[in-house]
C-alpha cells in the first residue's frame, strides 16, 4: 500500500492505490471529528452581524468505495450571487474599485457638464481568513490524527507469516 500526500491552502489529501475497508472505516471516523473540529474553528473565526454567515457555514463528510473526503463550505442561499460575493470579500479581502477621473452629472441638475475629479471613498475589506487560517492552523493537528489512524490499522493488522 502506498500513500502519497497533496497539501496546499485550503486542502490536505492522502492518496492511496489501494483502501481496505477497515482502514476507510477508520479514516471516516478521524476525518469525520477533525471536520467538525475545522467547523467550530471557523464559526467562531467568521465575523457575526447578522448570522447570516454562520448559518449558511456547514461540514459535510463524504464516503464512497474508492475516497473519504471532509469538507467545510458556505452554502448558496437563495440569493446566492450578491451574499457569495459579500462572503468572499470577507475571506479573500477586497481592495476595492480605483475610482477617479471627471464624473458626469445629469443634465437635469448641472446641464451636463462634468464635474473635476474628486477622490471618492475607496472600500478597503481586510482579508479574515476564517477558512483558510483556521484549515491552516489545524493542519498538523489533522495530520497527526490521520497518520494515527492509519498507524493504528497497520498494527491491527494480524502478519501470519507461514510456519
Amino acid at each position: 500500500m502506498s500513500v502519497t500526500v497533496d497539501s496546499n491552502l485550503s486542502r490536505l489529501s492522502l492518496h492511496f492505490d489501494q483502501i481496505s475497508a477497515e482502514l476507510q472505516k477508520k479514516l471516516k471516523v478521524a476525518i469525520g471529528r477533525a471536520t467538525h473540529q475545522l467547523l467550530a474553528r471557523v464559526k467562531a473565526a467568521e465575523p457575526v452581524q447578522t448570522g447570516r454567515l454562520r448559518a449558511a457555514t456547514h461540514a459535510f463528510v463524504d464516503e464512497r468505495e474508492d475516497f473519504v473526503r471532509g469538507r467545510v463550505r458556505i452554502l448558496a442561499t437563495g440569493k446566492a450571487n450578491p451574499l457569495a460575493a459579500r462572503f468572499g470579500a470577507l475571506e479573500y479581502g477586497a481592495p476595492g474599485k480605483r475610482r477617479s477621473g471627471p464624473v458626469t452629472v445629469r443634465a437635469y441638475r448641472r446641464g451636463g457638464q462634468p464635474v473635476g475629479s474628486y477622490e471618492r471613498r475607496r472600500p478597503r475589506i481586510q482579508a479574515r481568513r476564517f477558512l483558510r487560517g483556521s484549515m491552516a492552523a489545524m493542519r498538523p493537528a489533522i495530520k497527526a490524527e490521520l497518520e494515527a489512524a492509519i498507524g493504528q490499522v497497520i498494527n491491527e493488522f494480524d502478519f501470519d507469516i507461514v510456519k
